[in-house]
């Protein structure tokens, strides 16, 4: 047995032999460390293998008294344990343990009881040191696994909370510019342009619809136009992708008994759209909906607020407004300005034999009449009762004749329906026209000097047109000629 030897020069060959393992090792180790290519378990296993020999040619044959080489034995199992897992760490610290019991053996250091008990706990501490480090290590990285795992999760659930608050902005943004105006034509592009940053959809078209009549009531969209598409029955105006491939989808945002709102986007955009962002989608249009019945109803109460109710003529209100307007602009310009009075004659005769209900239908005939006599650019409006006023703008006494002759006659020939749907009544009209400024210089003498020329064409006979009476003066140099109009 090597421990049983007596000289020092005898035990000092293992010695070497022990330290020579530990410097050939160390070069075969640091060259298969350049190689690379093997796992740092296996690496691992060999080095504890060599120097758990080493360790115990060592400690079996040193003449150091004690056990100078336990220190190196502790050391080795922190290190495998700090490089290894749990179960590898253990067993590797097991070799070193029963390295160094056998080294001990063989030194002759084990005599008696007492030294069985201490070899044993000193090389169950080997054990020990290997399991507990490795241990505690393996604690630490499951504690910074889930450490990351959690931050993981907090860094997502703050872009998840990012998201929302971006989505809640967008949504908000998009409900103040919607109920901010009742012309929502004017604010499709940006409302498009805030959807657009919160769900990353780059060509779009919003579009509300009537369903019952079968019309788009607003519609915004953020690509050119293309041709058209359907969905769902309803004829939607084109929209498509840029290289007119047709690859485009729409989904039905809301639903309503009356109105339907269809989302239209790039079909690889529109698959990638989540639940977050259709929930965005679905709030806007809600929004949408709202303010597109408020536009609608703002645009029926204007309408109604100028509109006579039974004729659909503009009113008396709008009519005083308009010529205020019109001889303004004629002031300003050096235009012409001329005004028609018209009466229904002998109306009374109409109620009397046909009764109230065709007489409101014959207004209103006359009323369509009258629209459809004129130009596009002249103003009707029911003046009150049986009576009506055209403004003409730009024009002179000698054209406002011409216009008023041509309804006079179109009104004469029009046989208007009874009670029976028979259209079997015949009525005329009386007209009074004035010129501004040949007959007048601002409203209400020109409305005085219609109203005469009405009058005066009731009293000569009805169902003709007349002019005031000019006093003719002799023109002073540089006048211009006084307009005459034939009575």
């Amino acid at each position: 047995m090597l421990g049983l030897g007596s000289s020092a020069s005898a035990l000092t060959v293992p010695c070497m032999v022990g330290g020579g393992m530990f410097v050939a090792w160390t070069i075969v180790w640091a060259f298969w460390m350049r190689q690379g290519g093997s796992d740092l378990t296996r690496k691992l296993g060999w080095t504890v293998a060599v120097d758990s020999v080493a360790l115990a040619l060592l400690s079996a044959n040193t003449p150091v008294p004690g056990n100078p080489f336990y220190a190196w034995y502790a050391a080795e199992a922190v290190l495998f344990a700090l490089s290894l897992k749990r179960q590898q760490a253990w067993l590797f610290a097991a070799m070193l343990a029963a390295s160094h019991a056998l080294g001990q053996s063989f030194r002759g250091n084990v005599v008696g009881s007492g030294s069985y008990v201490f070899l044993l706990v000193s090389s169950a501490s080997l054990i020990a040191i290997g399991y507990f480090v490795a241990t505690v290590l393996s604690d630490e990285e499951k504690r910074q696994a889930k450490a990351e795992t959690q931050r993981a999760e907090v860094e997502a659930l703050n872009a998840r909370l990012e998201r929302s608050m971006n989505e809640l902005r967008a949504v908000t943004q998009v409900t103040e510019l919607i109920h901010s105006t009742l012309e929502l034509e004017t604010i499709g592009p940006t409302l498009l342009d805030i959807l657009e940053k919160v769900i990353d959809i780059p060509t779009a078209s919003l579009t509300v619809i009537d369903k019952d009549k079968q019309e788009t009531l607003f519609s915004t969209s953020s690509v050119r136009p293309g041709v058209s598409r359907s969905y769902s029955g309803y004829d939607l105006t084109g929209v498509t992708t840029p290289d007119s491939t047709g690859a485009f989808a729409c989904i039905e945002l809301v639903d309503h008994e009356t109105t339907s709102v269809i989302f239209c986007a790039d079909e690889a955009a529109m698959a990638t759209l989540g639940a977050e962002d259709r929930v965005v989608l679905q709030a806007v249009a809600s929004e949408l909906v709202v303010a597109v019945e408020n536009a609608r109803l703002y645009r029926l109460t204007k309408r109604l607020a100028i509109t006579d109710e039974l004729t659909d003529l503009f009113n008396y209100r709008h009519l005083q407004q308009r010529l205020d307007d019109e001889i303004h602009r004629a002031e300003r310009y050096g235009k012409r300005l001329s005004f028609l009075m018209l009466d229904v004659d002998d109306f009374k005769r109409v109620n009397d034999v046909h009764g109230h209900r065709v007489g409101d239908q014959v207004l209103s005939s006359v009323g369509q009449v009258l629209k459809a006599t004129v130009r596009e650019v002249d103003i009707v409006a029911r003046y009150g009762g049986e009576e009506f006023s055209v403004i003409l703008p730009e024009t002179d006494a000698p054209g406002a004749f011409i216009a008023a002759e041509k309804i006079r006659e179109a009104i004469s020939l029009y046989r208007f329906r009874d009670a029976d749907g028979e259209p079997v009544i015949h009525v005329t009209i009386s007209i009074g026209l004035a010129s501004f400024p040949a007959h007048a210089t601002d409203k209400e003498s020109l409305l005085r000097a219609a109203d005469d020329a009405l009058y005066h064409a009731k009293a000569t006979g009805k169902d003709r047109v007349r002019a005031p009476r000019l006093r003719l003066r002799r023109p002073a140099a540089g006048d211009a000629p006084t307009e005459r109009i034939a009575e």
